[in-house]
């Protein structure tokens, strides 16, 4: 474990200064918060085999070495919080997918199931059709054992059915 004293020359270099600043910039957070975060990474990690001489030594000569740990410790942190985000913002959207957001009416989903069907004769692509349309992509990829591959390129022949044979139900319907 470091001295205090060494601790306080780090944060006293301009190299920590300038990283501290980019850290709370690119994560939207106090520049104490960002300071903080970055004193911290660097301890456990990226300076956790140096000696304390050696640190006061490179915080004196303002080695390259201990640079490049300050920066890359602040680019560790920011990883690892983007990284979390991401994993959060994941999980949010499996749960949206539990309850569908209801963006139209039942009447227009039933009619345009009922328009879908018109077109289509074939069972399991009115009922891939009507999946898509009540329970949306995942759901509907679940339902079928689809990967996303297989799920767009169907999605893509039925688009294009759909568009194509529209015209022929339209007239029928007059």
């Amino acid at each position: 474990m470091l001295a205090e004293d060494t601790i306080r020359d780090i944060l006293t270099t301009p190299t920590f200064g300038k990283q501290a600043q980019t850290l709370a910039c690119h994560l939207h957070e106090p520049l104490e918060d960002a300071s903080q975060d970055l004193i911290v990474e660097l301890l456990d990690h990226r300076l956790k085999s140096w000696a304390d001489e050696d640190v006061e030594d490179a915080v004196v000569r303002e080695l390259p070495e201990l640079q490049w740990r300050i920066t890359f410790a602040r680019k560790d942190v920011e990883r690892r919080t983007w990284h979390d985000e991401r994993v959060e913002k994941d999980k949010v959207e499996m749960l949206g997918l539990t309850i569908p957001p209801d963006t139209h009416s039942e009447a227009e989903l039933n009619g345009a199931i009922e328009r879908a069907n018109s077109i289509l004769h074939n069972h399991m692509s009115q009922e891939w059709v009507e999946s898509v349309l009540r329970y949306g992509k995942r759901e509907t990829m679940a339902r079928f054992g689809q990967s996303n591959r297989q799920f767009s390129t169907k999605l893509h022949k039925m688009t294009l059915y759909l568009t194509t044979h529209r015209k022929d139900a339209d007239t029928d319907e007059r």
